[in-house]
C-alpha cells in the first residue's frame, strides 16, 4: 500500500460532514507507519530521529477561527500537534528534538567526551549550583553546539533543566573548559513546537460549559505564552490541532505573536474564548492538552479534570529569548544575581550596546545600555545600589508622579527628553531606568513593558 493508500485508509471513517480537502492528501501524514511534514532540519544532526508512529493510528485536524471550518493544508506547511511530535525548551525555536530521546534513565553525563566532561564539570561548581549530577539526556549534537536536559523535582511535579555547550572561546566571562563554553543554562520548560510564526499557547475548558461524555464541542479558552497587554488573542490569529489517539483526544493550540510593544500583565478574561467541534462524542477517552510535554489531561471520563495545584514559578517570569538582546547575556545575569533581573521589550531598531559581565550581578549593580534607531537610549540599572547600598540615586530633573517599572510602581521625573523611574529598595536591590530623546510617554511605555526574567 503506497502513501495515499495509507492515509485514505485512515480517513475513511471521517465525518460525513466534514469538508473535501482541496490540497493533496499527502500533507496530512499521520496513518500508521506514516510521518508528517517535518520541519527544514537545522545544521548538524540530531542523536536520533522518530522513524515513524510504529502502533499508533493518529489523524489530525487543523481548526481555525471560533467555529471551526474546513482546513486548507499546505504540504509545505508545518501542522500545529502535527506527528512525529518534536518538543523544545520554551523559547528555543532552533533547538526542537523528539521526545523519544528522554526515554530512559538519562546518562549523558557519564560520556568520555570533552563536552561530556565539561558538563560534569559545570555542575559541580558554583555555576551549577542546584542542578543534578546525574539523569542528562543530550537532545543536540552539532559539531560546535550540544544542549543537555535533566528531569528535577520541583515542589509537586517534575521539571527540566538545560545547558547548553558552545564550542570554542567564552564570552562575557562563561563558564568554559575542555574548549567547550557554557552558554545558556537554567529551567526548560518543554513544549511541543509550534508553527513557524507562532509561539506555544495553553488552553483550560470553560467551566461555563457542561461537559459530559456526549459532548462534540468543546468550549476553551486559549493563553498563549507570550505578551500580550492583557488583551486576548484574536481568534483568527490562533491554530488549533486535534489529535485522536487511542483513547486519547490531543488538542494542541498556537498563537501568533502580537505586533509591537507589548506589557506583560495578567487581566481576568484575557483568554481567547474558542470552541473546537470534535468528529464524534467525547466518549469516556482522555482528553489532553498537547502543548505542555508531557500532555496535561483537562477531562477523563467525560468530566473535567481538576489537577492538583503544583508549585509555580514566579507568575512574573519570562524567557530570555523575549528580551532584546543576547537570551545568554541575560539569562546568566539572572541566574546569577539574588534579586529580579529585568530587560526590556523594544521595537525594531534598537540594540544592546554595553551590559558588562552577567556574572558579576551576584555582586555588583548590572547596568544595561540600549541605543534606538533615532538616537534614543535607554538605560536599566539593576541590584545593590543607591538607596539599596545607602547611597542617594542621582536624579536628572524634578520628581513628577508614579510610573511603572515593569510591574513594579516607582517614582517618575525629569524633563525635556530626559525622563527616569527608580523604584524604592525591596531584599537589598533596587531598579531604575532612565532615558534620551524620547517623549514623556514613550518612556512610560518602555519602561511599564520591562520583564522579569527567568533564572
Amino acid at each position: 500500500m503506497n502513501l495515499d493508500d495509507q492515509i485514505e485508509a485512515a480517513l475513511r471513517g471521517r465525518p460525513s460532514d466534514e469538508p473535501s480537502y482541496d490540497e493533496p492528501l499527502t500533507a496530512l501524514g499521520g496513518a500508521t507507519g506514516v510521518e508528517k511534514v517535518r520541519l527544514a532540519p537545522r545544521a548538524g544532526t540530531r542523536v536520533s530521529r522518530r522513524s515513524g508512529l510504529a502502533g499508533l493510528a493518529v489523524v489530525v485536524a487543523l481548526v481555525a477561527g471560533v467555529a471551526v471550518i474546513g482546513p486548507r493544508l499546505h504540504s509545505s506547511s508545518t501542522l500545529v500537534g502535527a506527528a512525529p511530535q518534536q518538543i523544545q525548551c520554551r523559547g528555543w525555536n532552533d533547538s526542537n528534538f523528539s521526545p523519544d530521546l528522554l526515554a530512559g534513565p538519562g546518562s549523558a553525563e557519564n560520556g568520555t567526551s570533552e563536552a561530556a566532561g565539561t558538563l560534569r564539570q559545570f555542575v559541580s561548581s558554583p555555576y551549577g549550583s542546584g542542578f543534578p549530577d546525574h539523569g542528562w539526556y543530550l537532545v543536540e549534537d552539532t559539531s560546535n553546539r550540544l544542549l543537555f536536559v535533566a528531569r528535577v523535582q520541583n515542589g509537586d511535579a517534575p521539571d527540566y533543566v538545560e545547558v547548553e555547550l558552545n564550542r570554542g572561546a567564552p564570552t562575557g566571562g562563561q563558564f568554559t573548559a575542555n574548549g567547550w563554553s557554557v552558554g545558556v543554562y537554567g529551567s526548560c520548560t518543554l513544549r511541543s513546537v509550534p508553527p513557524p510564526g507562532f509561539v506555544s499557547a495553553l488552553w483550560g475548558l470553560d467551566p461555563a460549559f457542561l461537559l459530559t461524555a456526549e459532548t462534540t464541542e468543546l468550549h476553551i479558552g486559549i493563553d498563549p505564552e507570550t505578551c500580550t497587554g492583557g488583551n486576548p488573542i484574536p481568534a483568527d490569529q490562533v491554530q488549533i490541532g486535534v489529535a485522536y489517539v487511542g483513547d486519547r483526544i490531543v488538542v494542541t493550540a498556537a498563537a501568533r505573536q502580537p505586533d509591537g510593544i507589548q506589557t506583560c500583565i495578567l487581566v481576568a478574561g484575557s483568554s481567547t474564548p474558542y470552541v473546537v467541534k470534535l468528529a464524534a462524542p467525547l466518549g469516556n477517552r482522555e482528553l489532553q492538552d498537547g502543548g505542555p510535554w508531557p500532555a496535561e489531561t483537562r477531562a477523563s471520563g467525560g468530566h473535567a479534570f481538576v489537577p492538583p495545584s503544583p508549585t509555580p514559578y514566579p507568575s512574573n517570569w519570562h524567557m530570555a529569548t523575549d528580551c532584546t538582546g543576547d537570551a545568554n547575556f541575560f539569562k546568566m545575569a539572572s541566574m546569577s544575581a539574588s534579586y529580579d533581573v529585568y530587560c526590556a521589550v523594544l521595537p525594531a531598531g534598537w540594540t544592546v550596546t554595553t551590559g558588562g559581565n552577567p556574572q558579576l550581578a551576584a555582586t555588583a549593580p548590572l547596568t544595561v545600555e540600549y541605543d534606538g534607531p533615532a538616537g534614543e537610549t535607554l538605560t536599566l540599572e539593576e541590584g545593590k545600589f543607591g538607596e539599596a547600598a545607602g547611597a542617594e540615586v542621582l536624579r536628572v530633573g524634578p520628581e513628577i508622579g508614579a510610573a511603572s517599572f515593569g510591574d513594579r510602581t516607582g517614582t517618575l521625573g525629569g524633563s525635556n527628553g530626559s525622563y527616569y523611574v527608580f523604584t524604592q529598595p525591596n531584599g537589598g536591590a533596587m531598579w531604575t531606568a532612565r532615558c534620551t530623546g524620547m517623549t514623556l510617554d514613550d518612556f512610560k511605555a518602555l519602561a511599564a513593558a520591562l520583564i522579569v526574567v527567568a533564572k
